[in-house]
């Protein structure tokens, strides 16, 4: 395929996506999948394809398959099929309904993946109308902030290049580039909730107000944005409330805040929501003053409340995903990816300034991090250097332009001390060491 640089779908991947990672593309055949699959052999990334059969269509199903196998010979990828047994899932876990089981089956098999394939990311071609749909279903269902924001285009290592995109400009893009794509027979039907949304609710609407999707798409940023500040200002008010164990200190929440409900589910679920609802919270303040109660989120998420404290039931794992403080969705220059290694993974990058590995057992201590522009002043120890230096002379030796100093990333640990200039220097706080026993690399990925 020639390059297209000008292209919406091609270049929504090469803005989410360094061009060095490793994706696996979920391609189910249809339009989305399809589509994304090629954007990204045309961007020049190193793919793996996967696709799910669940054999609840019959026919349809293989042809479905065969199709992929299709797609992905045509575009030179390599395609994983895995067979679903929706049925054994089911009987195992009665309360799942048919789009919950497969949904749990699919994930499933893209994490043991991963895992098998040193996968850097999962790419999955969720669109704009597809968001849409998402905000309204969960408004119907009854959601918070965070549901009705709809979906994240990065979330762990999920990631849904295609977000902003249209259905339309999706279809122009097979148009041009020659490639076909089949379409779910059940999603023309209603019998799934999404799906009447998608074919009854929406057109519904749009005869009453026909400006209805671009009303949404603006919605949707806004609760967006709003989540955003939100998660910022826990942040800042967690550092209060929550001890380096993970343990909040529930009293002392309760005889402060105005809001201590709202405040507690945001705390309990921080930073992105792990099960907590808010009946759970509810029993919670009833029972604050008892000791010796449990309370959980799912099988593998749970605190204890033992005087006027709750604590986690397993082992806290300290570090918090890089929360970004000061900058809006517009101006934040970057976006970072985690990851653990062993001590038998960690071969050190040399030359790779957006790249670096810090001690887990240290940092642990100094959770969150937080991103933020620098502040005149700020000071750091360089790895590999004797003493602190100031920010700005770093900045000059690295003849980095004036402008660009403003809003360069800085990171820091919860008491402020500088721990990383993301492409430029890395301090030795928390450096591996050869007494280190846990690693975690960080990757720094300029956004485009």
């Amino acid at each position: 395929m020639p390059p297209s640089c000008s292209n919406p779908i091609v270049s929504a991947v090469r803005a989410q996506l360094p061009e060095s990672a490793r994706v696996l593309v979920a391609l189910s055949g249809g339009a989305d999948s399809v589509a994304l699959l090629a954007a990204m052999v045309e961007a020049g990334m190193s793919v793996t394809a996967v696709h799910c059969n669940y054999h609840l269509r019959g026919d349809e199903s293989n042809r479905d398959e065969q199709h992929a196998r299709s797609v992905a010979s045509r575009l030179g990828v390599e395609l994983i099929v895995i067979d679903c047994d929706v049925d054994a899932f089911r009987d195992a876990n009665p309360n799942n309904s048919v789009e919950m089981a497969c949904r749990s089956l699919r994930y499933d098999a893209f994490r043991r993946l991963c895992d098998e394939h040193r996968i850097d990311y999962i790419a999955v071609g969720h669109h704009r109308e597809d968001n849409r749909e998402t905000m309204l279903l969960n408004l119907f269902r009854g959601s918070g902030l965070k549901g009705v924001g709809g979906m994240s285009p990065l979330r762990g290592n999920f990631v849904r290049p295609l977000l902003y995109n249209t259905r339309d400009q999706i279809v122009a893009y097979l148009k041009e580039r020659g490639l076909d794509f089949v379409t779910d027979s059940s999603n023309l039907s209603c019998d799934y909730r999404r799906n009447a949304i998608r074919n009854a609710i929406l057109p519904a609407v749009r005869g009453y107000f026909p400006s209805v999707d671009a009303g949404l798409d603006v919605s949707l940023e806004a609760l967006s944005s709003q989540r955003r500040l939100l998660l910022s200002l826990v942040t800042r008010v967690r550092r209060d409330y929550v001890t380096a164990d993970g343990s909040i200190d529930l009293h002392l929440l309760l005889s402060r805040e105005e809001c201590p409900r709202e405040l507690l589910f945001e705390l309990l679920n921080y930073p992105d929501y792990v099960g907590y609802t808010m009946s759970t919270v509810d029993a919670i303040l009833r029972s604050a003053d008892k000791s010796g109660l449990t309370f959980k989120a799912s099988d593998e998420v749970g605190v204890r409340l033992e005087r006027g404290r709750l604590i986690p039931l397993k082992e806290h794992i300290g570090f918090e995903p890089i929360i970004f403080d000061g900058f809006t969705s517009e101006s934040r220059p970057g976006c970072f990816e985690v990851k653990r290694l062993s001590l038998a993974e960690f071969k050190p990058e040399r030359g790779r300034p957006d790249v670096a590995y810090f001690d887990e057992d240290k940092l642990q201590t100094a959770a969150p991090l937080t991103l933020r522009a620098p502040l005149t002043g700020d000071r750091m120890t360089p790895y590999g250097m004797k003493g602190s230096r100031l920010l700005s002379d770093i900045f000059s030796d690295a003849k980095l332009p004036h402008d660009a100093r403003a809003v360069h990333p800085v990171i820091v640990d919860s008491a402020g001390r500088v721990i990383w200039l993301p492409g430029l220097r890395a301090s030795a706080q928390y450096a591996v060491t050869p007494s280190t026993r846990r690693i975690l690399r960080v990757t720094y990925r300029t956004a485009t």
